[in-house]
């Protein structure tokens, strides 16, 4: 009997403990709980270009209570290192330029602090968020991309100060800007590094009011320089293949007579990389025979002195201009080239199709206008039925009062790979003529077409031109326009009918009449047109110039 009573003993003694175990739990849960219901709780942060804003919402044991909140920010979310902290007696807080970095991550944090009955509540920490900074800068024109130098344009603004550039390696450099700099809206800066990236950051002391990129040119290696008392022609015959000879500003003149690059590949450059400052007067530059081709870089080429007929022409030989041939490539880069009669690029010539091969044709950032006696030439402005070619590129370049027609390879023939043209970013103004095709006649060649991100106006310049745009119907062809702008495009002067593009495939294409006419050599955009953001990449669409 005893030993049962011990035993219920043990039990009750057993079941007490754990009661008080119980209660003790409880009595320990009550202030988590209730720190829990005193700590903010739905943080938000609403960001802009030089602000944000922080707001959460009241504790819930804060009814009644003037609470007071510490806040930091930090560019880490353990907060290892806080870059500014304030404090607030409301739900949310502003903080400006003035308090964080622009373009920075940052992380934000609250808490409610004590009160005489509460302790602090624990952190609450935000998601992250930048101030995205004012973007005063305006977009780099190519042209103004030197070797070791660059011109930075921005809205001009009075209190700016200084652009920093950070390049990829090497050491910052710090261009100050005078007053003048500063309400000009632009600024030259040289003494920079040939094929390098960088960073420049504009700033009104030392507030950031835009960033941009860009890479300066690889360095040029000149076989030789000359000056415009140097004698040009004769430069050109003595060069070897594969010489980059280097123009001085000045003015050259080759109008005595055709040039010809005789089986070897030359670079003619000018050292300034500015066309206006650099011009060479021409009759023709014939490329002729294998091996032969040409690079024109930052130069203004006028054929009106020498009453040029081709700007560029292919031949097989001086004797014998039909002779088999195999060009290198033709590069037109930062040129403004004008005044030949007939046609800025001849390739037809070889006796028989695929005669004349070439790799690739490029005209980049480039003006090209009065080449085709203004349409009423029978020579396209690529005139190169018959010629073999892989490429033919045209981008961010201006053709205006041009041939007939832009590209012509209607010849038929089986091509060992499908040639392909690409025109992007580029305005067309002012061409078409002698009842051509004006955009593209190839017949039945296959042809991989694309006009994309580009304005066309004004057809025909002269006369007539097919209904049709484009003529292209060979098997396993892809022609299309798009992101692109077209007005005025007709068949006739007068009385002209809506030109037609059934052998294209148009998608995203407007018709908006920007007012040109054939006549219209400054096709700047109107402020505000949603032509300025209907490329592929949110920019303007046409030759990128005439967006600035």
């Amino acid at each position: 009997m005893k030993k049962y009573i011990n035993h219920l003993v043990l039990k009750i003694t057993f079941l007490l403990g754990i009661v008080i175990s119980i209660s003790a739990c409880k009595k320990d849960d009550q202030p988590t709980e209730a720190a829990r219901s005193f700590k903010p709780s739905d943080v938000k942060v609403s960001a802009s270009a030089i602000s944000a804003k922080l707001t959460w919402t009241a504790p819930l044991m804060s009814t009644g209570k003037a609470l007071k909140y510490s806040i930091d920010f930090s560019t880490d979310s353990l907060f290892s290192s806080i870059k500014y902290s304030t404090t607030s007696d409301t739900t949310g807080i502003s903080v400006t330029e003035d308090n964080l970095a622009v373009r920075t991550k940052y992380f934000a944090r609250v808490k409610a602090n004590a009160t005489e009955t509460q302790p602090e509540s624990k952190y609450l920490v935000s998601s992250s968020f930048q101030l995205t900074g004012i973007q005063l800068f305006l977009p780099v024109r190519d042209s103004e991309i030197k070797e070791t130098g660059i011109t930075l344009r921005y809205a001009p603004t009075v209190g700016l100060t200084s652009i920093v550039l950070t390049p990829s390696t090497g050491n910052t450099i710090t261009a100050t800007l005078s007053t003048g700099d500063a309400t000009a809206g632009l600024k030259a800066i040289t003494g920079l590094t040939a094929g390098i990236k960088y960073s420049a950051e504009l700033f009104a002391g030392t507030k950031s009011k835009g960033i941009t990129t860009f890479t300066t040119q690889m360095p040029t290696s000149y076989t030789t320089v000359i000056s415009a008392t140097d004698d040009l022609a004769a430069t050109i015959a003595a060069a070897a293949n594969g010489a980059v000879i280097g123009l001085n500003p000045g003015t050259y003149n080759l109008t005595a007579a055709t040039t010809f690059i005789t089986q070897k590949t030359i670079t003619l450059k000018s050292t300034s990389g500015t066309a206006t400052d650099t011009k060479i007067n021409y009759k023709e530059f014939d490329l002729e025979g294998t091996g032969a081709g040409l690079t024109l870089s930052g130069l203004e080429l006028d054929g009106t002195i020498g009453a040029s007929p081709y700007f560029i022409n292919l031949i097989g030989s001086q004797t014998n201009v039909g002779a088999a041939a195999t060009f290198t490539n033709i590069i037109v880069d930062n040129c403004i080239a004008h005044g030949s009669t007939t046609a800025f690029l001849r390739g037809d010539r070889g006796a028989a199709v695929k005669d004349f091969k070439i790799t690739g044709i490029t005209v980049n950032n480039s003006i090209v206008y009065d080449m085709g006696a203004n349409g009423t030439s029978t020579y396209y402005t690529f005139n190169i039925t018959k010629l073999q070619f892989n490429t033919l590129t045209v981008s961010k370049s201006t053709f205006y009062n041009c041939g007939p027609g832009l590209v012509i390879s209607s010849t038929p023939f089986i091509a060992d790979q499908t040639p392909t043209v690409l025109i992007s970013y580029s305005t067309f103004n002012a061409f078409g003529g002698s009842s051509k095709y004006a955009l593209l006649d190839a017949a039945t060649n296959p042809i991989n077409f694309s006009i994309q991100n580009s304005i066309l106006a004004n057809t025909p310049k002269s006369g007539t031109v097919n209904a049709a745009a484009i003529r292209g119907t060979g098997a396993g062809s892809s022609i299309t326009i798009s992101n692109t702008n077209y007005f005025n495009l007709n068949s006739a002067l007068t009385a002209g009918t809506a030109l037609t593009f059934s052998a294209a495939t148009l998608s995203v294409t407007q018709q908006q009449n920007l007012g040109w006419t054939a006549t219209t050599t400054d096709f700047t955009l109107p402020v505000g047109s949603t032509l300025r953001t209907s490329s592929t990449t949110g920019t303007a669409i046409g030759d990128p110039r005439w967006a600035f």
